[in-house]
């Protein structure tokens, strides 16, 4: 980030804040019709799919690229643990992180991995979107592959600013990478290693710690303690070279920049506590092009007599109907009669119809959309998505 002159911050490179205006200009995306705004959404997606493209082709080497800031308090710098290429992707504000950005990026970074298995991807990324945008993907995507991992970073302070968090955040990042810290997506910062499965934004201020956590928050207990990872290193020494593509029947071949913005528009998330009328749930439960919903229910799963009724014909028609909890410390189960969940259990509305409502367990519904996403580019049905979450849920001890 930089400051304009007016002193806001503002990012600055060869794809930022003003050049993806320009861009999302040049494609129509600010108009006021959705149909014309949909059209103007896959011509960004093309555009920047190809844009990543040409930033591949230019190679930077990252020592270089970080070496006039990247420096802890203790004088360790970032080079002195890994080095490698860096690919400048987006240098502007992560709020801008929606569908068509996501999707170019995550199938850029997949197929990345799968061309180079053996070398983790290291990355920086603003903290707005930082619990939403790339990393539950990638991890339920990679869960079950041998892919290296993508651990990401970030800083409350950019690094240009007195007191910066970004150094020790980044060298951070760097001997992380020099261990064995497993497969999937992980974020860094400030002392913690957090899994992409379960971590939140809680605190844009960095006010307050809670658990000794600052900014960011693993409501399930899953963060470690970096230097404790650290001082494990002889244990955890990574082997980067046993890492090896999926097979070729793997959902990762098939997520293209293209299948995987569409996927992720055919999802919707709903959270009951946004107290948002039953008939705005209604447009969506009935919309063809919806094909996944994502409800942030009450409590352990709980929902209203209206939204069940809806939420049940959706899964009736196919559709998959995932249910979390919209608590930050979530978890779902069938003990209130009033659990959306029951319904697989009533003979007036899922028993014996070969039908689900599908059980989120401890995952939130960032995740939750996640594993749906999966499901449509696999073309699961509601049984299989079932067995899926199962799987990937207690992979990551969040069942």
């Amino acid at each position: 980030m930089i400051f304009r002159q007016d002193g806001a911050k503002i990012g600055s490179g060869s794809l930022d804040d003003n050049k993806l205006k320009e861009l999302q200009g040049e494609v129509g995306i600010f108009t006021r019709d959705p149909h014309e705004r949909r059209g103007a959404e896959k011509r960004l997606v093309s555009s920047l799919t190809e844009s990543f493209e040409q930033s591949s082709s230019e190679p930077v080497d990252v020592v270089e690229h970080l070496s006039s800031w990247a420096k802890n308090s203790r004088g360790e710098a970032f080079g002195d643990f890994v080095s490698g290429q860096f690919v400048p992707l987006f240098s502007g504000d992560s709020s801008h992180l929606r569908n068509p950005i996501i999707a170019p990026m995550l199938s850029f970074l997949i197929k990345r991995a799968i061309g180079e298995p053996t070398r983790p991807i290291l990355g920086g990324q603003g903290t707005d979107t930082a619990d939403v945008a790339l990393l539950g993907l990638f991890d339920v995507l990679t869960f079950d592959t041998k892919l290296p991992p993508l651990m990401l970073t970030g800083a409350n302070r950019s690094h240009n600013e007195p007191n910066s968090d970004a150094p020790g955040n980044f060298v951070d990042l760097a001997k992380l990478a020099t261990i064995d810290v497993g497969h999937g997506a992980f974020w860094i910062f400030q002392g913690n290693l957090y899994k992409g499965s379960d971590f939140v934004k809680i605190d844009p201020e960095e006010s307050r710690k809670i658990e000794s956590q600052s900014t960011f928050f693993a409501a399930h207990n899953t963060n470690q303690s970096i230097e404790r990872l650290l001082d494990l290193k002889d244990k955890l020494k990574a082997d980067w070279q046993s890492n090896v593509p999926p097979p070729e029947n793997h959902v990762a071949y098939r997520v293209t920049a293209e299948a995987l913005y569409d996927a992720c528009e055919a999802v919707y998330t709903d959270d009951l506590g946004n107290q948002n009328s039953v008939p705005q749930l209604m447009n969506q439960v009935y919309n063809p092009d919806i094909k996944a919903i994502i409800v942030g229910a009450h409590s352990l799963g709980n929902v209203d007599n209206e939204s069940r009724f809806d939420l049940v014909q959706a899964a009736k028609e196919g559709k998959l109907v995932i249910v979390a909890s919209r608590t930050l410390i979530g978890g779902t189960n069938e003990e209130y009669a009033a659990s959306l969940l029951y319904a697989n259990q009533d003979q007036n509305e899922l028993k014996d119809t070969g039908k689900l409502i599908i059980s989120a367990h401890k995952l939130g519904k960032t995740m939750a959309r996640a594993i749906a996403v999966r499901a449509i580019i696999d073309g699961l049905d509601g049984a299989e998505t079932q067995s899926l979450l199962d799987n990937y849920a207690r992979s990551r001890k969040l069942m």
